[in-house]
């Protein structure tokens, strides 16, 4: 039987060897989490993409002032443009006065508003807002809005923007409604 002072450690190359094998082991654990946190990020923004879409698809439709005060509801529907925006104006059954939804026709960062009446307060797609009075860039965005309508079928499309870790998310949407009181 040896003794402690007969007994030999490890060699150099051991050594060595056990330090390259354990940076290949941590190197690739380090890629591992790097990938799985990227595509953390990526679905959670696609998430919050996907919950703008369903907000803003469900007041342009059914309205942002409560009941029947939405495109469904409308009468006497007009697309036209106002500057760099399109505009569609409505009488909702429901209630009376027009009601607005203004969409950013250009690719600037920019919303999607809802307006009630012309002295109103407005509903501005992807934040709370009780005034025109905004000085920072939302979030999410929508730009690209198209309208057109043809034989009661209205078509808006536009297209979300959402910016995280240096990443633009880009989610189009397409809204489509036969309009039964044109």
């Amino acid at each position: 039987m040896k003794t402690s002072s007969q007994r030999k450690g490890f060699t150099l190359p051991e050594v060595m060897m056990a330090l390259v094998i354990s940076m290949v082991v941590f190197s690739a654990m380090g890629v591992l989490l790097s990938r799985c946190f990227s595509l953390w990020v990526d679905a959670q923004a696609h998430w919050k993409l996907a919950q703008h879409a369903r907000v803003t698809r469900t007041r342009i439709l059914y309205g942002g002032f409560g009941v029947g005060t939405g495109i469904l509801s409308a009468t006497n529907l007009v697309i036209a443009p106002y500057g760099e925006w399109r505009q569609l104006t409505f009488n909702p059954v429901s209630q009376s006065g027009t009601r607005e939804v203004y969409g950013w026709t250009g690719t600037s960062p920019q919303n999607i508003w809802l307006k009630s009446s012309a002295d109103s307060p407005a509903w501005a797609f992807a934040q709370s807002v009780s005034s025109y009075g905004i000085t920072e860039t939302p979030l999410v965005t929508a730009d690209d809005f198209i309208a057109s309508l043809s034989n009661q079928l209205l078509t808006i499309s536009y297209t979300l923007n959402f910016s995280a870790m240096g990443k633009n998310f880009e989610h189009p949407q397409t809204i489509q409604a036969y309009l039964v009181n044109e």
